[in-house]
């Protein structure tokens, strides 16, 4: 564990500065060549056969025997599937009921963290409610168990105690619409593919429904060093360029922020750094490289590419997509690279060429009334419902340059503020910063109507475009995919 630990924290570094490297050379002639790289004759057999694999509201193409890993799925509560693991699933409820009785609120009279335990008939289970800790005061813990044909399912919420009633009712929801799906399957209804299962959307679903994360990965049977992943989540309505690949490239070039980073340049390879679109999502940048060989690090393969997003489109999200050899015990760089230069650029090309929007046959959301009834500077508080359609103003700190603004539909939930977090060390040097949601109250300024939403009828599109310039254990995922963006996000109301 020790030697793995101490090698991820060398990647780090190493993974930030190898984007330096395009200083050499600001037009390379990769950058300007639009076609594909041709996959090797080693490689060809590997693409004979593929399959399509649903994650979220996207599709892939990967090679038929590559192992699927999925990683944390907020959609928008957490929600993990149990394959095969109802009995798993019932002892873990059991676990947390035991847990909560055991331990009691020190600033709530000592009273048992445990505050209730409801049994569901459809589905079959239990939603269990306790205080979030002994030292809890307004935050609870509240987990749905259930019985999804011979899946167990555990939802996941830490919300408000004022959110009691509607979380339950947020997982109660999301339990009666969860079915089964077969591993091959993309259903043409609108909603999300997860691990094993599709949660169709809501009939009128608002933008806190719709902030999801969706993390999967994919490891490639014949090269099991060669490890890909894609993760998804709501685009940054306050700053989307501080999520940018490009911005922080450009950021750790025109100012290295130690000695080893600038000597590192030297050693790493570059192959491509250009922008990246997919289908009109024109929001792409990717970058990459090869590492060079340190100590107790082999030299491996680095690919990323970031989307910036929209924001409040679920079909052009914010996303990460990455592509690393030389991966053992979850670290790159454990072990030696089993991919030359020319087959891990064709690789990436091949799969991220392939990805796409789900096809869909849902309708375009109808716009709510927007005629005035309440009079301005009406008052609501996160989880209410809103009253009135209308442009609405909270009066929570917001990031610096950012709005208070948000247009709200009568009818939906008054959504949580979004707050910007400390960043730690490692997200300074990336240009990364974690934000969280929290309640708030806001007001109402004006009744102007909103843009109106994006069609969410999706056709058959073309596939990616550079731009011219199951053999883990039941239950397990890949610890690749649990860290990224949003996971400063607690785990509460909307993900």
């Amino acid at each position: 564990m020790y030697p793995t630990t101490i090698r991820r924290l060398i990647l780090v570094p190493l993974a930030a500065v190898s984007l330096l490297l395009a200083a050499c050379d600001p037009h390379p002639k990769e950058w300007k060549t639009p076609n594909m790289t041709a996959l090797t004759p080693r490689l060809q057999p590997l693409f004979e056969k593929t399959k399509t694999v649903c994650f979220g509201r996207f599709m892939v193409e990967v090679p038929a025997s590559a192992t699927v890993a999925w990683g944390r799925t907020i959609v928008p509560l957490d929600v993990t599937i149990y394959h095969d693991g109802v009995e798993e699933v019932k002892g873990l409820a059991q676990t947390f009921v035991d847990e909560l009785k055991s331990e009691k609120a020190i600033y709530l009279n000592n009273i048992p963290l445990l505050i209730s335990v409801d049994d569901m008939r459809q589905p079959e289970g239990q939603i269990v409610t306790g205080y979030d800790g002994f030292e809890a005061i307004g935050m609870l813990k509240i987990s749905g168990y259930f019985k999804l044909n011979n899946d167990g399912v555990v939802i996941d919420a830490r919300p408000l105690e004022e959110q009691k009633d509607e979380t339950i009712a947020d997982i109660k929801s999301m339990a009666r619409r969860l079915r089964q799906r077969a591993d091959d399957e993309a259903p043409a209804e609108p909603g999300n593919c997860i691990g094993h299962a599709f949660l169709p959307d809501k009939q009128n679903p608002t933008q806190d429904d719709l902030m999801e994360h969706i993390r999967i990965g994919f490891r490639l049977k014949e090269f099991p060093d060669a490890h890909f992943s894609i993760y998804v989540a709501p685009s940054n309505p306050h700053d989307p360029e501080g999520d940018s690949l490009q911005t922080q490239w450009k950021r750790i070039k025109e100012d290295p922020s130690t000695f080893e980073e600038k000597a590192a340049l030297a050693k790493i390879r570059f192959f491509r750094e250009s922008p990246r679109q997919i289908q009109d999502w024109k929001t792409g940048y990717e970058v990459l490289v090869r590492n060079s060989d340190e100590e107790h690090v082999h030299s491996y393969h680095d690919f990323q590419a970031k989307f910036t997003g929209v924001p409040h489109d679920p079909f052009r999200p914010y996303a990460d997509i990455q592509f690393q050899t030389g991966v053992g015990d979850n670290a790159a760089g454990a072990t030696k690279a089993s991919l030359t230069d020319d087959e891990a650029v064709a690789v990436w090309d091949k799969i991220t060429s392939t990805i796409r929007v789900r096809p869909t046959s849902s309708k375009p959301v109808k716009s709510a009334d927007t005629g005035p009834h309440l009079p301005l500077g009406e008052l609501a508080a996160t989880g209410r419902i809103c009253p009135q359609t209308g442009w609405w103003e909270h009066d929570a700190p917001r990031p610096a340059g950012g709005s208070r603004g948000q247009h709200i539909r009568a009818g939906d939930r008054m959504p949580h503020a979004v707050a910007i977090g400390e960043p730690s060390i490692w997200q300074k040097l990336k240009g990364e910063r974690p934000s969280y949601r929290t309640g708030t109250v806001w007001k109402l300024v004006s009744y102007d109507d909103a843009p109106p939403l994006a069609d969410m009828t999706v056709q058959p599109t073309a596939t990616a475009q550079i731009s011219s310039p199951d053999d883990l254990p039941k239950g397990a995922s890949d610890p690749r995919l649990e860290g990224g963006r949003g996971d400063d996000i607690p785990s509460n109301k909307k993900g």
